[in-house]
Parts: structure tokens; C-alpha cells; sequence
């Protein structure tokens, strides 16, 4: 059903824009990699090494549409509809939601800014993606940063605006909760500063859960390109009071379909302190090189009291074989230490023991990607 409802919408948004002469383009990325990885766990619940064709090392494949048409007087109104979708079997992603990428509506003013509304990205990822090597990679092994903050949030109101080197965005997620206010809300700010090859930003955003438990992101980052290599640097935050917890995918609870880490079943409040690092070298207009590091610190990760770690580092070698192709290497090593071990919390975005009581996974992959 969801397939017949997209081709239908493409087919619409085509004939639309060539009829009416309005500014809608169609996009989209298919980014597949030859995956090997060590400790996995099987269905079964054996653990051994694995071979599978998966998502890619750097973008969720997705196809969208993004329009403007022009009101006059510096106004224009936009939207943006985005799927994603799974590369090695053309599944819905996300939850299964149509259009779980992103959806909104909104309104853009050359003085007054831009003001959004729909499925959109939590500020967090919106601004510390600014100041990850990888834009805030595709593999659970260097994305798992992101199930920290949250990726994307249902009814939400953005806000940014521009000024000089400045720009500031707000979000406002409504909870959508009957009787409530508060419950289900997340809330941001966030503030970057550009000139030249130097960026730096921070920003600070809040979630609230059914039991009025909050979830709070302080974070800051910065970027600096000096010739063909790109250096990143970022430090956030996270704190969770005990219990915090997001509702189920597609129940239309609270934080529902946000990709948040929770904390349930832990009396103590959870703190990760995560630090990025890395540096993309461009050394030919074709050759890229990427390499980074991840490591999280984290206390109280259960009611016991006990601390853990998680840290990754990844080294990338793309080939851009076109303006739109590029193939690539990927290797990469994670490795846990105390209660990450075993924690099913664990901000790996997998349930239960993430490494099958191991330590360490080793990966490695090709891939190729498209845009289009």
C-alpha cells in the first residue's frame, strides 16, 4: 500500500511542477556497501563473523522531492518530502513511515527567516552533524552518536534565521499529548558561527517523556579547513533521569519515531560525555580520505552504579568516479568497556549484549553510491 501511495505522489509532484512551471526537484541517493563485521549475533543466538549487503558508510538511501514557489516581496513558500528506504531489499526505513526522512511545510522570508513544520531533525543532529568528519555516518558502528540525541521528531516547529556569519534555529516539538503540555515535548536552541574556513556552534535541547523524566543535550563543535584537509572537533553532554523513556515506533506516544536511546529500568540518572573527532583530506579533486574517532564515557549505565565506554575509529577511502558516483573503502574497529558490555541500553541502537559478550567488532566494507 505504502509503494502505491509513493509512486502515486511522484507521479503527481511530476506532472504538477511541468504544468504549472513551479520549482519542484526530485533527489535521491543509493548508497550500498559488501558489509563483513566480527561478533555479531545471530537469530539463533550464536555469535560468529558476518557477511551482508547493507546501508552504506555514509548516507541512508532515501528519494525526495523539495519545492519553493515565490509570494513576492522576499516570501516563498517551501516543502520538503523525503523516504527512506533499505538499498539491499527496497524496504521502507524508518519505521515504516512514508516519508520518515523528513516532511514539512513552511514559510521563507529574505528578513524574517524560515519557520517549518512537520518531520524534522532534531536540532542536536542539525548542528553537531555540522562538526562530525562524516556528516554523521550510515553504519550503526559510527552513527551510534546519534541514538544519543535523537535523530528526527514528529510535529515539530523550526525555526532559523541568518545574519552575517550567524545563524540561530529553534525547535519546538508539541507533544501532542491530550490533557498535557508538557508531556512528549522536546524542545532546542542552537547558534553558529561562520567566517572564512572557521565554524563553530552550540547547541542545547530537551526531551520530556510520559512520566515528565527529561533527557538533556548540551553540546558545542567547531571546523576548521586549511587547504585540502578538513579538520572536526565536537563535545556534548547527555543526561538522562532515571526511567526516561521513549514511547514505541508508530504508537503516537511520546517521543515516538525520534531513534532516542531511553533509560528505562535504571533508578540512577544516566550521564554520556561524547567526544568526535577527525579530519577529511582531499587530496585530488577525485581522492578523499576520512578518518575519525568516537568515545563516549558514561556513568550510572543501570541502577547498580557502574560506568562504561564505547569509542570507535574508522579510516574511509572514496573515489568519486563521476560528480555523482563515488566507490569507497571502510574499515573500522568498536570496542566496549565495562557496563557497555553487556548494557541493554547500550547507545549501539541494538537490545541486549550489542557484541555478544565481547568486547570489541571489527568491520570492514565496499561500497558504492549514487545521487541523483
Amino acid at each position: 500500500m505504502n509503494r502505491k501511495i509513493l509512486v502515486g505522489l511522484i507521479a503527481a509532484l511530476v506532472t504538477t511542477g511541468a504544468l504549472a512551471q513551479t520549482n519542484v526537484t526530485m533527489y535521491g541517493v543509493i548508497d550500498t556497501t559488501v558489509r563483513y563485521t566480527t561478533n555479531q549475533v545471530n537469530a539463533n543466538g550464536t555469535v560468529g563473523s558476518q557477511t551482508a549487503l547493507t546501508e552504506g558508510a555514509f548516507q541512508g538511501p532515501r528519494i525526495g522531492f523539495k519545492g519553493e514557489e515565490d509570494l513576492g516581496g522576499g516570501t516563498a513558500a517551501v516543502f520538503k518530502l523525503e523516504n527512506g528506504f533499505y538499498s539491499n531489499n527496497g524496504a521502507f526505513d524508518q519505521q515504516g513511515q512514508l516519508f520518515g526522512r523528513q516532511e514539512f511545510v513552511g514559510l521563507k522570508d529574505k528578513s524574517w527567516g524560515e519557520l517549518d513544520a512537520g518531520r524534522q531533525y532534531g536540532l542536536a543532529f542539525d548542528l553537531l552533524g555540522n562538526y562530525d568528519p562524516l556528516g554523521v555516518g550510515n553504519f550503526n558502528e559510527n552513527e551510534w552518536e546519534a541514538f544519543i540525541y535523537g535523530l528526527r521528531f514528529d510535529n515539530t516547529l523550526k525555526y532559523s534565521n541568518t545574519w552575517g556569519p550567524v545563524t540561530a534555529e529553534v525547535q519546538y516539538s508539541i507533544g501532542g499529548q491530550a490533557g498535557q503540555t508538557s508531556i512528549g515535548v522536546t524542545t532546542g536552541f542552537s547558534l553558529a558561527y561562520t567566517q572564512g574556513p572557521f565554524s563553530i556552534g552550540g547547541v542545547y535541547q530537551q526531551s520530556t517523556d510520559a512520566n515528565s523524566a527529561e533527557a538533556t543535550i548540551a553540546g558545542v563543535g567547531g571546523s576548521f579547513v586549511a587547504g585540502p584537509a578538513t579538520l572536526y572537533l565536537q563535545y556534548f553532554d547527555a543526561k538522562r533521569d532515571a526511567g526516561f523513556a521513549k514511547a514505541a515506533s508508530n504508537s503516537g506516544g511520546p517521543l515516538a519515531n525520534t531513534s532516542m536511546m531511553g533509560n528505562s529500568g535504571n533508578t540512577r540518572q544516566r550521564k554520556d560525555g561524547m567526544w568526535t573527532a577527525g579530519v577529511l583530506f582531499q587530496a585530488t579533486p577525485a581522492m578523499g580520505y576520512t578518518v575519525g574517532y568516537m568515545y563516549d564515557s558514561v556513568k550510572n549505565e543501570s541502577s547498580l552504579g557502574d560506568n562504561g565506554r564505547i569509542s570507535t575509529i574508522y579510516a574511509i577511502a572514496d573515489y568519486n568516479l563521476s560528480k555523482r558516483t563515488d566507490i569507497y573503502f571502510d574499515i573500522d574497529r568498536t570496542t566496549l568497556g565495562g557496563g557497555e558490555i553487556g548494557d541493554a541500553n547500550t547507545i549501539m541502537g541494538f537490545v541486549g549484549a550489542p557484541l555478544g559478550g565481547n568486547t570489541s567488532r571489527t568491520g570492514a566494507a565496499l561500497g558504492l553510491r549514487v545521487k541523483f
